[in-house]
């Protein structure tokens, strides 16, 4: 079974790449991974999160600064040889706002209604962990949606000519990935590039998120080649999937979990 994964791009300015008129980019969204300080577990960032990042991520949406915020924990891999413990995504309905400076950080903080200062703040999440690297993707399509306790399947791929690919992945594996979330065998799939950094040494160009609403559903194989028969009749699975091995490979396979969400308020 082709699994695929999160997190996400580019413009034209910053990567050589031309593609069809119908390929509209919708948005973008930053990851950044993190590193526990010793001694510090997940559990005790989670406690802090839901005091700290989760409020004022919730003011932000509630602005329209970010789309969606997500507090991802890595399954696999894991240890002290794994470069994150966690992720941060932060989702955006357009062009991405310019990062907060500690005066901004301030204001945000009053806004989310917390009585800690920038310092503390800061303090506070440094402590905690640190941080590795941060990275900016291009969101090219998404269907439906990531809910706490759901588990990511992060798939960064390499893909030397990444419009052909965007463009096979719209045609077949898109209307798959419906139906599949409409039967409740997955909440969401996402197709994703990166924007920064970016360049030809990158490792990866191009990455897609599957996301399945239990940990047992990551290995079933419910229905599989059935639901490819009805989304895509007449076509031969067999040479979809070859055709998929022509346009990318697969240069890691992650496996996160979903533990925190933040959306607008209604």
């Amino acid at each position: 079974m082709k699994s695929g994964l999160f997190l996400s791009a580019l413009v034209a300015a910053t990567f050589p790449l031309t593609l069809p008129a119908q390929q509209v980019p919708n948005g973008y969204h930053t990851v950044t991974c993190n590193k526990l300080k010793p001694g510090k577990t997940f559990a005790d960032y989670r406690h802090w999160a839901a005091e700290g990042p989760h409020k004022l991520q919730q003011a932000n949406a509630d602005s329209g600064r970010i789309s969606a915020w997500y507090l991802l924990g890595y399954v696999m891999p894991a240890g002290t040889s794994a470069a994150c413990d966690f992720v941060n995504v932060s989702i955006y309905p357009g062009s991405p706002p310019a990062p907060l400076g500690l005066e901004g950080l301030g204001a945000a903080l009053k806004k989310a209604g917390m009585t800690m200062g920038t310092k503390e703040y800061v303090d506070q999440r440094s402590s905690m962990a640190e941080l590795v690297f941060a990275e900016l993707w291009q969101n090219w399509n998404a269907v439906g949606t990531l809910q706490r306790g759901d588990y990511v399947v992060l798939n960064h791929m390499k893909a030397p000519n990444v419009g052909d690919w965007l463009a096979y992945e719209k045609k077949m594996w898109q209307p798959f990935a419906e139906a599949m979330v409409k039967d409740g065998v997955m909440h969401g799939w996402f197709l994703n590039t990166p924007v920064y950094p970016g360049g030809t040494d990158l490792k990866y160009q191009a990455a897609t998120v599957d996301v399945y609403p239990s940990w047992d559903a990551l290995f079933k194989n419910d229905g599989f080649v059935e639901r490819f028969k009805k989304v895509h009749p007449g076509a031969d699975m067999n040479q979809t999937m070859a055709s998929f091995e022509k346009l990318r490979t697969i240069g890691s396979l992650e496996v996160l979990s979903v533990e925190d969400v933040v959306v607008a308020a209604k």
